[in-house]
């Protein structure tokens, strides 16, 4: 998202303000922007699948503005999220494994947990007409939703957009007033 058309509306509010106070005053801008966008996400993206805010945010990673590099990038990456992380966790019935991803209560018919790697649960149901070498029924882990399918499939993208539109150009006007005060009491010397 390109921000130079919400940056000058605001700088010229600020015509006669020195340039050196305006890198520092984006860079806050960006920043706090940033977190708030991706709070956001963590939230809208919870919502859409059912996971708690917390395993959604270990999904989301960020690189921050710095004042060589005036970028703030959020990216929405991972895998599928396992069945036995969303909450109430699944259990198993006599028709299948009873689950809630997506935020809805379903039933996996034919479906079983087991134990994985790591002592973690997996719900899995068998393959029909499939075998391994050893000529045991193949059994497929079930997964729930994916961050990223559902940051777009969610209209969580547009709903960031009005969020920066909104937030950017106060924060920024904000910014360029601290930094604008702080260099008029740079000069100043408190006597006791």
């Amino acid at each position: 998202m390109n921000m130079k058309s919400h940056i000058s509306p605001v700088l010229r509010q600020f015509k006669g303000i020195d340039k050196k106070l305006i890198t520092p005053a984006i860079v806050t801008a960006l920043n706090k922007t940033g977190d708030q966008v991706k709070t956001l996400a963590k939230k809208e993206i919870a919502s859409a699948t059912g996971i708690k805010a917390g395993r959604v945010s270990k999904r989301i990673t960020v690189k921050k503005a710095t004042w060589n590099n005036q970028n703030y990038r959020l990216r929405v990456e991972g895998r599928h999220f396992s069945l036995s992380s969303y909450t109430p966790k699944p259990k198993e019935t006599k028709s299948g494994v009873r689950h809630s991803a997506w935020g809805q209560r379903q039933v996996a018919k034919g479906a079983f947990i087991i134990n994985g790697l790591g002592g973690n649960q997996v719900v899995v149901k068998r393959v029909r007409g499939q075998t391994d070498s050893k000529g045991r029924p193949k059994i497929k882990a079930l997964y729930g939703a994916s961050a990223p399918v559902e940051y777009f499939r969610a209209d969580v993208d547009e709903k960031l957009k009005a969020k920066v539109k909104e937030k950017f150009p106060k924060l920024l006007a904000t910014a360029l007033d601290f930094q604008f005060r702080k260099s008029m009491n740079k000069g100043k010397k408190i006597v006791k």
